[in-house]
């Protein structure tokens, strides 16, 4: 739920039935929806998520999901804290998804969902504050390991127990049949109707 063009009254009634609502800010302001409501979500009572929503439009990462929600707020009242987008994408998003027992927060007793960005690169070193590193300069080119439920599914930022070339190949394949079905040239120069 966008929540674009919602009232404040209508966002209070929200918080007061305990709803939740994901924000979209890279989709939201490319397709001009108009400005994200992060802020005034918060000033109501409620904790949005952050989602991406749109991959071809957005990009897909949360990283520059946080730092595009972060931008956006921070120009209109300053309102935000890295540690808010933080929380916006882990904690909050699992709570959203009704899995907040099982995930979203490093607890003892949830499954070991895990992120461990890298330091040493040139793009956020050194680090003295974690929480406004990854809002501000993360990427996902420093994702160095993945823990998923704790086991590990990326090491030294390559995927583990992946055989990338066939998936690679079969999406190749299918992208090139989509598109002389679609008379879509690849070389760049197709354009849209309209």
């Amino acid at each position: 739920m966008h929540a674009i063009g919602i009232t404040d009254e209508e966002l209070r009634m929200l918080a007061d039935a305990g709803a939740l609502l994901s924000v979209s800010p890279d989709v939201e302001l490319k397709t001009g929806f108009g400005s994200p409501v992060t802020g005034r979500a918060l000033a109501a009572g409620v904790r949005p998520a952050l989602s991406v929503d749109d991959v071809p439009s957005a990009g897909g990462d949360l990283f520059s999901t946080m730092r595009t929600a972060f931008a956006v707020q921070r120009g209109l009242d300053g309102g935000l804290r890295s540690r808010d987008l933080l929380e916006f994408t882990t904690i909050d998003a699992a709570r959203s998804c009704g899995l907040d027992a099982r995930t979203g927060s490093v607890t003892p007793g949830k499954d070991a969902d895990l992120i461990l960005p890298r330091t040493d690169d040139v793009t956020v070193f050194p680090v003295t504050d974690p929480a406004g590193s990854i809002v501000s300069a993360g990427h996902p080119g420093l994702v160095d390991t993945v823990l998923v439920a704790g086991q590990v599914v990326k090491r030294d930022g390559e995927l583990a127990g992946v055989d990338l070339p066939a998936p690679r190949a079969r999406l190749l394949a299918s992208r090139d049949r989509i598109a002389a079905a679609a008379g879509i040239p690849l070389d760049g120069t197709w354009r849209p109707a309209g």
